[in-house]
């Protein structure tokens, strides 16, 4: 007797994974597929023929001799060898494009000096020569240029023209973190100011009207501990803008 054979596999294919208002002054001091074969087999059937109780068994004739000779020697049929899975070739996975390497960044653009005029030059000398001579009517020691002092008196300035308003801590940062730095003794203090029609003047009178309490832009020109000045103006669309920072 012949058996059938049934054979099954399947492939499990595994999931890919994805992916100061407007003012004329200013004054400060410091402070992270496993497929599984089936069972298979084959069996026969037995050959015992049910015999009579004392009866005689009878002599095979020969055509019997001759079915079950043909009938023994027929052979159990090979059975076919499972066929291997075929093999299913993932195909390779497309690699994504590297990203563009970053374009280099430019140069950050160097600060550029404020200009430096005939009518700016005048204003911070004429500055100097007012603050000098009320300190000299108080008895009190000539304020010196300091011209490392003058370069950050101006870029405060230049600072102020842009947005058209006086402060001391605004866009370009804290009169500290500027004023320190520039003194180097840790001492400063500082006057700005608005100057209209290039009256340098109007704007001394105006500081030195001012009450001795509290500290204000006429304390700042009038302290003894004093000794150096930086005077930067600069030229705005609207108005002159003047600084002047205080130094031990």
């Amino acid at each position: 007797m012949l058996a059938g054979l049934v054979l099954a596999s399947f492939l499990v294919r595994p999931e890919t994974a994805a992916s100061k208002p407007d003012g004329a002054l200013a004054s400060a001091v410091p402070e992270p597929a496993r497929s599984e074969p089936m069972a298979r087999g084959a069996a026969r059937a037995p050959r015992d023929v049910d015999q009579g109780q004392g009866a005689p068994a009878p002599s095979p004739s020969p055509s019997d001799d001759l079915v079950i000779a043909v009938s023994d020697s027929i052979a159990e049929p090979q059975l076919a060898q499972d066929p291997e899975p075929e093999q299913v070739q993932e195909p390779e996975p497309t690699p994504e494009p590297s990203p563009p390497p970053p374009a280099p960044r430019p140069p950050a653009p160097r600060p550029v000096a404020p200009l430096i005029t005939m009518t700016t030059a005048s204003a911070e000398a004429r500055m100097l020569e007012l603050m000098n001579a009320s300190r000299a009517r108080a008895g009190l020691a000539q304020l010196v240029t300091d011209s490392g002092v003058a370069v950050a008196a101006r870029a405060h300035s230049a600072a102020e023209a842009q947005v058209r308003y006086v402060y001391h801590d605004g866009p370009d940062g804290t009169a500290h973190s500027r004023d320190v730095p520039a003194c180097g003794t840790g001492w400063y203090g500082e006057n700005t100011g608005k100057i209209w029609n290039d009256n340098v003047d109007a704007l001394h009178i105006e500081f030195m009207a001012e009450p001795w309490e509290p500290i204000n832009h006429r304390t700042n020109i009038m302290d003894p501990a004093f000794r150096r000045v930086g005077v930067g103006a600069v030229m705005g669309a609207d108005a002159m803008y003047m600084t002047m920072v205080f130094c031990r």
